[in-house]
Order: structure tokens, then C-alpha cells, then sequence
């Protein structure tokens, strides 16, 4: 006798035995019950959920001997040769080979004959959505208005290739992919009647690898059986379905937690040499940082269709991350299996990929750090050192001939200068003098400048109609250092000054010229250091003329002071 595969062999026989589809299953019994029966019902979902034999449950249903019934024998001939194929009132159509309009012209013919055994006739006609347009409308009025004694079921796993004016005609149902649970419990029913013994962890795999469907988890452990003679493991499972084993992902997170570059390359060069499929890598990649964030937010993965042992590892790693670092992962491998099945070099770009992961630092609320920034400051001002506010990282600007610098009193202005002279001069004690490339000692070489440190006023800031006088002076030296910047300063004038921190003021048609002189900043904040005799920091305001109030034009995250502040000292990055 020849084998039955066990996809047919358990073959739902009853509504009841149709898993995860009770939402279907129960409307369509309940519709029975009370007289509703539809003359034309669309059956629209993933592969292997069910729509078929769901179909023939129905047609079973409307013509039992005992029926119409909810709950079909079974064992009446009706049933019998409805669920053998045998039966002349229910016809199956396969809308693929029979797509075209002679083959609904001969169904719109046939469907005016009655029934011959039982008490309706019922057409299921899988993949619909290969009909074509013309078939599609040779169907139209039969749906309609059909004959009292037909019933019309139409399977589709793509519902958005039927035409509307089908789908307005029917009752549609949609069947739900089955949870890896539930396929999880049917294959371990399966397995006893098979007498075979099973690892859980095994027939999860299988479950995870049919995605949904309980016809592709059937199939597949049958092919499981054949290729175990002493049981299920989860090895066997993985060796012949060609799954990446759990415990690769959590090396390479162990590798990324510990910034171990090179291991984490080591993984991916290993799944490159054992042929692994690096799209379906990437696949299982993602699923694996989504349940690391969703044990990190949630604190464990007790809905997660997973085996416990595996839940509790998932909650131990994720403990190591904090949420937004999981979300940025995520979000990188997210972009990778988009792309992965485009690119020419998908090795290149999953390591590319994984070295982004683990070059990720961790990251920390910008408030935070601009809070740390501040008790900084506080703690410079406290030593005298700062005065105003700590000024964003610039250039240094040029040190002044001796002669000219201003001489102060108090001990906290004086600079920390170093002697060129002294320099050469040791130079000379210490070491032998180089030849250059014109023959000279590099001791006799004219030294280079060193320069001196940012100079930072802690006497009388600069008065404010010092600063408007000078307005001019400053705008000109700006533009001798940098014509474009210049040229934007001008269309700006003071509007106040808040100790040594001046702001400039533009109208609302000068955005453009506010932004790009609030970018260079820093070059004119250095030269009117020079120009005010003192150090000022400068911001830029724009005044809008419709509501005459003063509003300070919103900066982004890389523009703001503070941010780039932070940005300069603990070498981050804006996270978008």
C-alpha cells in the first residue's frame, strides 16, 4: 500500500480539528445553524492555514444525510466521497489551469443542473486571483443571482488580485497564520501516533521554519522522520533543514556586548564556509534583536512562542542593553535584510553591518550629559576659571607680539606661554642638530609658533555700546578673515548683552544669514576676542515683524550649543 503523506493523513476531518481558525470556523457552523448560508464566500490567507479543507468541511456540511448540519458525520456516503474527491456535486477547480473564458462559460452551463446525490452543489475554485479579467467577468451575474441549490467558495493566498466587483459579492473570511504554539502541539500529536520521540526544542524549530502553516510543518517533519532513525533532535532539525543554531546569535551578541570586533567577524566567516544562506541569517538576526528588546522593555518573553529555556536566556541577555541601544541594532539589521537580497556582495554588507554593532556605544539621554556638562562649568567657575559660560571648542586664535599684550593685575589672567628661545636651546642640549633639506640645523631653524592657550577674560566684560561702536569693525575683520561670513554678520545688528554673551539679532527674511553665521560661530566669536579686547560669545536671535515679539530661532540638535559641547567632550554622536 502506498505511504500517505502526513500533511493528507491529518487532514482536519471536522470543523472543531481546524487549528487557530475558530473565528472562520465558528461564523460558518453558526451560519448553518440558523438558515445563512451565503450563495459565495472568499477564503483569503497564507499557505497551509487551512482554506481548502475548510471548504470541504462546509460543502460536507451543507449535504450530510443528516444535515445541513454544524457538525458533519462523517461517515455517510455524501462525506465519503466528498472527503475521497469522489463526489459529484462538489467540484474542485484548480483557477490556475482553468483560468481562462471557455472554462467559466462551461461552469455558468453546468451551474443550472441540480445537485445529483446531495442537497447542494458547492464550486471551490483555489488561487482565484489567476482567473483572468474576462473570466472574472463571465462570473459576475452568476454570483449574483445563482441558482438557489449552488454555493460558490473561492481559496486565495493573494486577496488584493481579485477585482472588486468579486469581492463585493462574497462573504470574506481571513485565515490567520497559525502560531508556532499551536503548530508546535499538532506536531506532537502527530509524532505519538507516529511512535516517534521528539526533542520540544526540535519541533519548535520546525514550527519557526513553516512560518505560519500547518501543511509546510506536516511536510517538513515528515522529512524530519525520514532523515532521524533514533528521534527528533534539534542538531538533526537544524542539519537538515539548514538552520543557524540560536547559539550563533547569542555568540555574536556576546561579541558585541564585549567589543570584540574580530570575533564577531569570526562568526560570519564560519556561516560563510559552512554555505550557510546569509539572507535567512539576517532573517533570524532581526527575530533575534526583537526579542532582546522586547525581554529588555517587558522583562521577559512569556508570550513569545519560544521554549523556556530560551525565554530565560533572552531575559538574561537583554539585561546587558538598555533599550535604545537594542533599538538602534534593530534598526541597522532592519536595513541590511532589506538589502541583502539586492546586493552583489552580501558578505561585505552583513560585516559591514556587524561591525556597526559593535563599534554602537551605548547610549546616553542627552540631558544627562548636558547636566554633567553644567556641574563642569559650575565647578570651573568656582576656581575662578571661567567666566560667563564654557565656550564651544574653536580655533586657537594667534598669540600678539609681546609688546602688545595688555598687562593685568590679577595672577588668574596671566598665560601660560612657552619661550621659543628655550625651546631651541634645549633642543640643541639634548640632541644633535638634524640636517634639513637646505643644510641648515634644525637648532638653527626659524621655530615654530607655538600656540598659546585660549585667552579667558575674568575682568570687566566689554560695555554694550563699546560693542555697538565697534559693530562695524567687527563685521569688516570678519569679512578680511572670511568674505561669505562677513557679508551674513552684516545683515545682523546687537541686541543685548547678557555679561560677555552678546546677541545678534536678525529680521525674519534674514533666517538663511542667522543660520550660517550661527554655524561659524566660532570664527567670530575669535575675532572679536580681538576686536572687543576680551572674550565674547555670541548667539543669533530673529525678530519675526508680524507679531513684533523676539523669538529665538529653533535650533536642531547638531546646531545647539550645549549639544555640540557635549558632542566635543565625550566624543558622541547625534542619534536621530
Amino acid at each position: 500500500m502506498s505511504y500517505t503523506v502526513m500533511a493528507r493523513k491529518r487532514r482536519p476531518q471536522a470543523f472543531e480539528t481546524v487549528v487557530a481558525q475558530s473565528h472562520v470556523t465558528t461564523t460558518l457552523q453558526n451560519a448553518i445553524r440558523l438558515g445563512r448560508v451565503a450563495q459565495s464566500y472568499l477564503f483569503s490567507g497564507p499557505r497551509g492555514t487551512g482554506k481548502t479543507t475548510t471548504a470541504r468541511l462546509l460543502a460536507m456540511a451543507l449535504n450530510c444525510e443528516q444535515g445541513p448540519t454544524a457538525e458533519p458525520c462523517g461517515e455517510c456516503a455524501s462525506c465519503v466521497a466528498i472527503r475521497q474527491g469522489n463526489s459529484m456535486d462538489v467540484l474542485e477547480i484548480d483557477g490556475a489551469s482553468n483560468r481562462g473564458i471557455d472554462e467559466i462559460r462551461q461552469l455558468r452551463e453546468e451551474v443550472g443542473y441540480a445537485a445529483s446525490q446531495g442537497k447542494r452543489k458547492v464550486y471551490i475554485i483555489d488561487e482565484v486571483h489567476m482567473l483572468t479579467t474576462e473570466a472574472f467577468n463571465a462570473l459576475l451575474k452568476t454570483l449574483e443571482e445563482p441558482p438557489a441549490h449552488v454555493v460558490f467558495v473561492f481559496a486565495t493566498t493573494e486577496a488584493h488580485k481579485v477585482p472588486e466587483t468579486i469581492l463585493s459579492r462574497c462573504q470574506r473570511y481571513n485565515f490567520r497564520r497559525i502560531p508556532p504554539v499551536a503548530i508546535v502541539e499538532e506536531l506532537k500529536m502527530a509524532v505519538d501516533e507516529e511512535g516517534v520521540a521528539a526533542e520540544e526544542s526540535a519541533l519548535f524549530l520546525i514550527a519557526r521554519k513553516a512560518d505560519g502553516g500547518m501543511r509546510d510543518a506536516l511536510s517538513l517533519l515528515d522529512q524530519v522522520i525520514a532523515f532521524s532513525d533514533a528521534g527528533i533532535t534539534e542538531e538533526a532539525v537544524q542539519n537538515l533543514l539548514g538552520l543557524i543554531p540560536r547559539d550563533v546569535y547569542f555568540g555574536l551578541t556576546q561579541a558585541i556586548v564585549e567589543r570584540d570586533g574580530a570575533r564577531a567577524l569570526e562568526i560570519v566567516d564560519e556561516l560563510v564556509r559552512e554555505g550557510s544562506d546569509l539572507g535567512e541569517f539576517v532573517a533570524g538576526l532581526m527575530a533575534h534583536f526583537r526579542h532582546l528588546l522586547v525581554a529588555c522593555a517587558a522583562g521577559d518573553l512569556t508570550d513569545e512562542n519560544l521554549p523556556e529555556a530560551d525565554r530565560a536566556q533572552y531575559a538574561e541577555v537583554a539585561a546587558q542593553f538598555e533599550e535604545a541601544d537594542l533599538v538602534r541594532m534593530l534598526n541597522a539589521v532592519g536595513e541590511l535584510a532589506t538589502q541583502i537580497s539586492r546586493v552583489t556582495e552580501p558578505r561585505f554588507w552583513l560585516e559591514l553591518t556587524v561591525m556597526k554593532l559593535v563599534q554602537m556605544t551605548s547610549s546616553v539621554d542627552l540631558q544627562v550629559l548636558i547636566s554633567r556638562l553644567e556641574q563642569i562649568e559650575r565647578g570651573l567657575k568656582s576656581q575662578g576659571t571661567v567666566s560667563g559660560r564654557v565656550p564651544a571648542e574653536r580655533p586657537l586664535p594667534r598669540s600678539k607680539p609681546a609688546s602688545q599684550q595688555k598687562a593685568t593685575s590679577s595672577g588668574s589672567d596671566a598665560r601660560v606661554r612657552v619661550d621659543s628661545a628655550k625651546v631651541s636651546t634645549t633642543t640643541s642640549k639634548t640632541s644633535p642638530p638634524q640636517q634639513q633639506g637646505n643644510g641648515r640645523p634644525a637648532a638653527e631653524q626659524p621655530q615654530e609658533e607655538i600656540p598659546p592657550m585660549p585667552e579667558v577674560s575674568s575682568g570687566e566684560p566689554p560695555d554694550f555700546s563699546v560693542i555697538k561702536n565697534k559693530w562695524e569693525q567687527l563685521v569688516q575683520k570678519v569679512k578680511e578673515k572670511k568674505m561669505s561670513l562677513g557679508t551674513f554678520l552684516a545683515e545682523g545688528h546687537p541686541q543685548s548683552m547678557d555679561g560677555r554673551h552678546l546677541v545678534v539679532a536678525f529680521q525674519k527674511h534674514r533666517e538663511f544669514h542667522a543660520s550660517h553665521v550661527r554655524r561659524s560661530r566660532a570664527v567670530v566669536e575669535e575675532v572679536a576676542c580681538d576686536v572687543f579686547e576680551g572674550t565674547v560669545t555670541i548667539s543669533c536671535e530673529v525678530i519675526y515683524d508680524d507679531n513684533k515679539e523676539q523669538i529665538v530661532e529653533e535650533k536642531s540638535a547638531e546646531e545647539d550649543e550645549r549639544v555640540q559641547m557635549v558632542m566635543q567632550v565625550f566624543s558622541g554622536e547625534v542619534i536621530q
